[in-house]
């Protein structure tokens, strides 16, 4: 009889630990499905309620934090010519790699429009700034409510924005084929290109 008993003793102890193990895995699922329904039910700090802007869309003014820590508005009215918001992040690759491409724009057609950087990230920011030699102001601490009203989320994104306030053109993304030839022709410039991981 012990030896029946023992023999079966380490089959059971698996069985329990089997059991333990379905149970941890059990509520790890209910704790993620539970999470996901809160997010989908909408915080004030969630993206759900963030828009695409298109065309004619109006905006309303953007307040932002300098590099220097100072509190600022972006309005679009009042000004004599259009405002190109772009959107980056420090972190972001592809912000780097589209970086030639943006100093082009920036630099070719700074009399005919407003170039302002608006960062999704604030560590590192200032380096970045620097280390890209960026002509522009750059402005970070965005609220959520911009965020969310200007539709932003992913880098880097590109917005023109007219003088009454009103969205021209909104690209997400590098300067890729078949977005490049498209801000080439709005701006009437020709673009070097995306820069490569190795450069």
């Amino acid at each position: 009889m012990n030896r029946v008993s023992t023999s079966q003793s380490p089959m059971v102890r698996t069985k329990r630990m089997d059991s333990f193990v379905l149970l941890l895995l059990a509520a790890s699922l209910a704790l993620n499905v539970y999470l996901g329904w809160k997010l989908r039910q909408g915080s004030p700090n969630t993206r759900q309620n963030t828009v695409t802007l298109s065309p004619g869309m109006k905006i309303d003014p953007v307040t932002v934090v300098t590099l220097d820590g100072i509190q600022h508005t972006i309005s679009y009215e009042n000004t004599n010519k259009p405002t190109v918001l772009y959107v980056l992040s420090p972190a972001c690759i592809w912000c780097d790699r589209n970086n030639a491409n943006f100093k082009r724009l920036s630099e070719l057609r700074a009399k005919d429009f407003r170039f302002i950087g608006l960062s999704l990230a604030e560590p590192g920011l200032k380096a970045y700034v620097d280390a890209h030699h960026l002509k522009f102001p750059v402005y970070t601490r965005l609220t959520t409510e911009s965020i969310n009203a200007l539709g932003l989320g992913s880098t880097p994104q590109t917005i023109v924005i007219s003088p009454d306030g009103r969205v021209l053109k909104n690209w997400i993304g590098a300067y890729l084929d078949p977005l490049r030839p498209e801000v080439e022709a709005y701006f009437g410039i020709t673009l070097p290109g995306l820069t490569s991981d190795n450069d």
